[in-house]
């Protein structure tokens, strides 16, 4: 079961210029949010490395590109 957070972020597809005359399909929407989960997880799992901690050499593209994900 997806969260909440990452089905919000998946029924966004729906809300696009190029998308919004389509009819949602929630189940559709749900796989989406579960496959959310899974990169978000991942990208939690990364977050371990001392790569994207401070004084890392990836913490700048981490903290602009990344964390925004991680804590939306």
């Amino acid at each position: 079961m997806a969260s909440e957070n990452a089905r919000h972020k998946a029924t966004q597809a729906w809300c696009k210029s190029a998308t919004s005359a389509k009819v949602m399909d929630p189940v559709l929407a749900e796989a989406f949010a579960e496959i959310i989960d899974e990169y978000r997880e991942a990208l939690l799992w990364c977050s371990g490395s001392a790569d994207f901690g401070p004084e890392g050499q990836a913490r700048e593209g981490w903290i602009k590109g990344v964390q925004p994900l991680i804590d939306a």
